[in-house]
């Protein structure tokens, strides 16, 4: 187990204290002292729950283990080593680096971005007790992103309670390199402190659930929610909202607030039985109703299906039918 910091006490003081500033309070941000934020693509977040632990990129390139990365890898190759070998979070949601990697992009829209190969097709938020971090004698914070250039890295309360956090905590990203700030665990990160795991939506909540072994649904399912609100998520980039299947239909609802409508290449898998089926359209674009409706040639009382844009696996889930006892 972990050791506390010496000054334990008054870094949970400088956090509640933050949380009363009236800057802070009256608005969206009230909530964020209480937590320090990680995101990551869907695909980890099984690897993740599975082993009890967020990991620094250098201990799994380490351990020859598979990292789905949504990092810059230009941004990357300019990090320092050391900072390669800790676990790296956010004082808040919604930080630059999110902007350009958040979302299903369309290789036409990501040829345009500005860092076109910093890609989180279907991000996933870890929100981590604030208190339980950083008071952790393992654990440091950085005054802005650790990807630029001149930031400084503090440990004790009185460093934090001097951090300029009207530019961390800015809304939007008028300065981009502040709003970046982290916070960092030395080499890997238990989950003791883990609170809540959100999904940008319900339909990504469903495959998220869908991903995982029984056990540990079982486990997160109270932690796992989905927000519908724009608090956590930029919501810029395709992603499917809803999903409704039944045993004659699957109905997806994509949001009709994306920037990036297509083209994909659209893949839909369904598992009837023992068969395999699979639907594919090279030029898929979204346009009003933002519905797509995959009919099955019959009934069925239970099918697992999975739809996938540009190879990236937007839904997945199991229909079955249920027994009305009477």
């Amino acid at each position: 187990m972990v050791s506390s910091k010496p000054d334990a006490g008054r870094i949970e003081t400088v956090l509640n204290n933050l949380a009363k500033q009236d800057w802070v309070k009256r608005t969206e941000r009230r909530w964020w002292p209480q937590f320090v934020f990680h995101y990551t693509d869907i695909r980890n977040v099984v690897r993740v729950l599975r082993e009890g632990y967020l990991y620094s990129r250098k201990y799994l390139e380490d351990a020859g283990k598979p990292i789905v990365s949504s990092g810059s890898p230009a941004v990357l190759a300019g990090t320092d080593i050391t900072i390669k070998d800790c676990v790296r979070l956010y004082f808040r949601p919604k930080t630059p680096t999110q902007y350009y990697a958040e979302g299903i992009y369309s290789q036409d829209t990501l040829s345009r971005s500005r860092f076109p190969n910093a890609h989180c097709p279907v991000p996933v938020f870890f929100l981590f007790d604030s208190v339980d971090v950083l008071t952790r004698s393992d654990c440091l914070f950085s005054d802005k992103g650790l990807g630029a250039r001149d930031y400084q890295i503090f440990s004790t309360a009185a460093e934090l309670e001097q951090l300029p956090w009207k530019q961390i905590y800015q809304p939007g990203w008028v300065n981009p390199p502040r709003a970046n700030a982290e916070v960092i665990v030395q080499r890997k990160l238990d989950l003791s402190a883990l609170r809540y795991i959100y999904c940008r939506s319900e339909a990504e909540r469903e495959t998220l659930l869908h991903l995982l072994p029984p056990d540990l649904q079982k486990r997160y399912q109270d932690k796992i929610v989905a927000s519908t609100r724009s608090n956590l998520f930029y919501r810029r980039q395709t992603f499917i909202e809803t999903v409704r299947l039944s045993s004659a239909a699957a109905y997806f609802r994509f949001s009709p607030e994306t920037q990036s409508p297509g083209p994909f290449h659209l893949q839909v898998e369904l598992e009837i039985a023992s068969s395999q089926y699979s639907l594919d359209a090279e030029s898929f674009n979204l346009a009003r109703p933002y519905i797509l409706e995959i009919p099955l040639l019959s009934s069925f009382t239970g099918y697992t299906i999975r739809l996938y844009l540009d190879d990236h696996l937007a839904y997945a889930n199991t229909y079955e039918e249920m027994e009305i006892p009477f």
